[in-house]
């Protein structure tokens, strides 16, 4: 083997790959990812790698030869920008978010210095409902660190990162209060009877368009969505994409909204625009509770009286999670202590059909003897 190796970078197809010989000489090979981001990814892996090739020849430990370590700061500011390029705008923000705790506690610290004690104190001093995501975020960031070889191990997937027990979800009880709330909240009416019948999401109902409503079919379809000023086109892939049956009580309140020339949409704002959720919230939601002698519970809170409508009506959770785009896991999660309340109605199924068996056991004899 020589003295000394500087590896090769080749590009193969639209991927890049990094090549070197090892300590003992056997030729070694690993591909990266696509375009700029992948090459420069191939690059600063094959350089970590000659370092610690050209250590252990020497015979010195890796971990002291590896004085280019990147710092938690510098490590997130280069992973951020190379994960955007196939995740949404809104799921990078929100990663931003949550790596900022760790950001600001750790982020002069070399990559490979935090240890899973270091981060399991730092994780047990961080807001209950969010420790469980924040944590998330940096296993992540530790998991491309370790793809590159920039640390030998995650330190943060060895320390245990439960998810929070969840409260209950409280909602309205019964479609006489969701209806006392549309009366108050006057021309919105419709949008809360929509919402509560359909269980569509905020950012939802707010991006639903008249061509996503067949009225001979009864049925809505989820297409899009529109938050944080951004208009995002759901794929027929994507679980979001969905189709929802219309029950009267919506149809009707469908048919009670005038349309107009200047928009597409169902739930326009005043200038045609899609509705700042906000505002109406503070403007028009919240003063309708109140005047309704409602409890205090955001707009979200009309998804969860579908879901409760719908699990007491005795649909079942798979048929449930297609509707209101989710997993069966999440609706148990969430929704599972409701549906102790659907029981009695599941049994009144249960003995209907057991009677009806008899019945049309005697029939298909009947109609099998000879005549």
């Amino acid at each position: 083997m020589p003295a000394s190796q500087r590896g090769t970078l080749a590009k193969r197809g639209d991927r890049w790959s990094a090549r070197w010989r090892d300590e003992n000489g056997r030729l070694r090979r690993r591909t990266f990812g696509l375009g700029r981001d992948g090459k420069a990814d191939a690059q600063a892996f094959l350089d970590r790698t000659l370092r610690d090739v050209e250590a252990l020849r020497n015979g010195d430990p890796i971990t002291v030869r590896r004085e280019n370590v990147p710092t938690l700061r510098v490590l997130a500011d280069e992973y951020l920008p190379q994960h955007a390029a196939a995740v949404d705008p809104d799921t990078i923000e929100k990663l931003r978010w949550q790596l900022r705790h760790a950001v600001e506690a750790f982020g002069d610290v070399k990559a490979d210095r935090l240890t899973p004690r270091t981060i399991a104190g730092w994780r047990a001093k961080l807001p209950a409902g969010s420790a469980r995501d924040i944590h998330q975020a940096l296993r992540q960031l530790y998991a491309h660190a370790a793809r590159l070889q920039i640390v030998e191990a995650n330190p943060a997937k060895a320390v245990p990162n439960p998810a929070p027990r969840r409260a209950e979800v409280q909602t309205f009880g019964s479609w006489a209060e969701v209806e006392a709330i549309a009366e108050e909240i006057g021309p919105w009416a419709p949008l809360v009877v929509v919402a509560a019948g359909t269980g569509l999401r905020p950012e939802e109902w707010v991006a639903l368009e008249w061509v996503d409503i067949s009225r001979n079919d009864r049925v809505l379809t989820v297409r899009r969505t529109y938050t944080r000023g951004r208009l995002k086109e759901t794929t027929k892939t994507d679980r979001s994409r969905r189709r929802v049956p219309l029950r009267r009580r919506v149809l009707d309140a469908l048919d009670a909204i005038p349309r107009r020339i200047d928009t597409r949409l169902v739930f326009p704002g005043l200038r045609g625009g899609h509705l700042n959720h906000p505002n109406w919230r503070r403007r028009d939601w919240k003063p309708a509770l109140r005047a309704a002698g409602a409890d205090d519970f955001p707009p979200y809170a009309l998804r969860h009286f579908y879901a409760a409508s719908s699990l007491a009506a005795g649909v079942s959770l798979y048929s449930l999670a297609r509707r209101m785009g989710t997993s069966v896991k999440m609706i148990d999660q969430v929704y599972g202590h409701l549906v102790a309340e659907a029981e009695a109605y599941e049994l009144d199924l249960l003995n209907v059909y057991d009677a009806r068996q008899p019945a049309l056991i005697h029939a298909r004899q009947a109609s099998a003897e000879p005549s």
